[in-house]
């Protein structure tokens, strides 16, 4: 795989910090936080439990936050030996098909899972598809034994130690896990690890992975785990041992205040963004890195100097005149992450819709194409399509269930080419992904790790005209709808002459007065009813609102049929 020219600039304007991660002049990712909305992933409470649902498999925790936090019993730790066994999961401490680069250190167990998955399809290989479908009477067992033996060991109020995996999303709580891990520089802690210890994948050397094994097993404590992190390769025994001293400090922390501590309460913030995108994305490749912020600056140096001094030269505080983005030529890359539209460069366009149940993308072509070249050039924008499209579920840290509508291809061979383009995009991603091939519909079903709100949610507010869905009704509609409450109104007050103030936004008053008959008089005329049609800048343009004259009482909802 080609080197990648990485640039990190940090820009700070008021009390918002902006991380952008440049890869050979594009901005690849964009990390945000705010005063009001400060990361949790890493975050370790002490918490009590409020309820236990064996139907969800789940438990609900008090954490301190406006929704209770979700504990799935499949995140609860596994420190227990005979709990081990009751899942059927290895007891060996080293075994390499565990060796997932775990770059935040949160799915370390459901990494285990995986890994013992793997070996149970391989196992099962030579078993015939019918026998693989049906679960046998003793895994059944097993599993109902499972789900009793945690659901008993969760009661209400009880206090428990818990790490947010997953931010809060919309109105759903934090994902938590019982099996905290604490990640570093070089390696991630894991507190009840009992002995377990992984290696990154992307460690290939086997001399390197055997050194790196050696080094952990000599100083790492008796009853906790660790996994080895990518940036670790090739790096002295001392930074190794400087990074573990760091994390097991902090783990004493957490084991001292939790003595004393009632739940719910914050037993250990994630570090600082600045510090978590360094830690994570402070690579040989990177080729500079840039601040606007003083603080951030100092914030920096002192990281450098400590985990990768030799790169301390590539630190800079910009001055220039121009914003820090714009002068690196990626301010519209930035402000794209609003736009519905993305263009291509062959003069195609991808249409990013979100829903509530998963984010839909529409891959159009944007010009015509003679029909015997029609099959190759639909090729060439799907393919370009396949890639921006990776591009921009990184950018934008879109997760969950996202579908895309692929120009229709009529050759399978093709089909399978975009499909391995995508898969090949998607590696550069952190993300944990998951890729189906084209369906016959052409559609391509996706889904990817979701650990946060994505950009779009955290930097934007929803829309008060729309609600968010991008349209809104017609000003002739309302205007029906008007003539409808009138109508339903003058049925309730027969023989009765009565004065209205009618409240409408500018434009739909603009076209109100834009009818050949003035409505006031066109109103009086039909219902014998005096309106008074008034503007107000606060109401929609579907919206309106009627007041009695004589005692300025809103009557609205009273004679409404909507």
């Amino acid at each position: 795989m080609k080197s990648v020219n990485k640039q990190l600039l940090m820009n700070k304007a008021g009390g918002e910090v902006q991380v952008a991660i440049v890869e050979d002049g594009k901005l690849a990712e964009l990390f945000i936080e705010r005063p009001e909305s400060t990361r949790n992933v890493g975050d370790i409470y002490l918490g009590r439990v409020q309820k236990v649902v064996e139907g969800l498999q789940a438990a609900f925790i008090d954490i301190g936050h406006k929704s209770d936090g979700f504990l799935h019993f499949s995140d609860v730790g596994t420190t227990n030996e005979d709990y081990k066994s009751l899942l059927g999961e290895d007891m060996s401490e080293d075994d390499d098909d565990d060796d997932d680069d775990i770059e935040n250190g949160q799915n370390h167990l459901s990494s285990q899972k995986s890994s013992q998955q793997k070996s149970d399809q391989k196992n099962g290989s030579n078993n015939n598809r019918k026998d693989q479908k049906t679960e046998s009477d003793p895994q059944k067992e097993k599993k109902q034994s499972y789900t009793q033996m945690i659901a008993g060991k969760l009661n209400p109020n009880d206090s428990i130690l818990v790490q947010i995996i997953k931010e809060p999303i919309s109105n759903k709580g934090a994902r938590l896990t019982s099996d905290i891990t604490i990640a570093g520089r070089f390696m991630v802690l894991l507190p009840f690890g009992n002995g377990h210890m992984a290696i990154s994948k992307r460690i290939a050397n086997r001399r390197e992975r055997k050194r790196l094994k050696g080094i952990v097993r000599s100083i790492i404590p008796r009853g906790f785990g660790a996994i080895v992190r990518t940036v670790a390769e090739e790096q002295d025994e001392n930074l190794l041992k400087q990074d573990l001293e760091k994390l097991l400090l902090k783990w004493r922390q957490i084991e001292e205040t939790v003595k004393n501590a009632k739940p719910p309460k914050l037993m250990f913030k994630e570090d600082t963004m600045i510090s978590s995108v360094l830690r994570d994305s402070l690579t040989d490749d990177v080729s500079e890195i840039v601040t606007n912020s003083p603080s951030i600056f100092k914030e920096t140096l002192s990281f450098i100097r400590w985990a990768a001094p030799e790169m301390e030269k590539r630190v800079s505080h910009y001055k220039g005149r121009l914003p820090l983005y714009e002068s690196y030529g990626i301010a519209k890359d930035v402000e794209s992450i609003f736009s519905r539209k993305v263009w291509l460069k062959s003069g195609g366009y991808l249409i990013i819709e979100h829903t509530e149940a998963m984010v839909v993308i529409d891959v159009n072509s944007g010009r015509y194409a003679a029909k015997r070249e029609q099959e190759e050039n639909s090729l060439r924008t799907n393919m370009e399509a396949a890639r921006e499209i990776a591009s921009q579920l990184r950018l934008r840290d879109i997760g969950g269930i996202i579908v895309v509508d692929f120009i229709d291809l009529l050759d399978q061979k093709n089909s399978r080419k975009v499909y391995d383009t995508m898969r090949s995009e998607m590696k550069k991603d952190r993300a944990k992904s998951n890729i189906l091939p084209l369906s016959d519909f052409g559609l391509m079903q996706i889904t990817r790790e979701r650990i946060r709100p994505s950009l779009m949610q955290r930097m934007g507010d929803e829309c008060p005209a729309c609600g968010g869905s991008g349209v809104i009704q017609a000003k002739h509609t309302t205007i029906h709808q008007i003539d409808r409450w009138l109508r339903k109104f003058t049925l309730q007050n027969k023989g009765v002459l009565k004065s209205l103030d009618l409240y409408v936004s500018p434009t739909l008053m603009e076209s109100l007065h834009s009818e050949q008959l003035n409505p006031a008089w066109r109103w009086f005329l039909q219902h014998l009813v005096v309106v008074k049609i008034k503007s107000d800048d606060s109401l929609r343009s579907d919206d309106f609102r009627f007041y009695l004259k004589k005692d300025h009482k809103d009557v609205t909802t009273e004679y409404a049929d909507l």
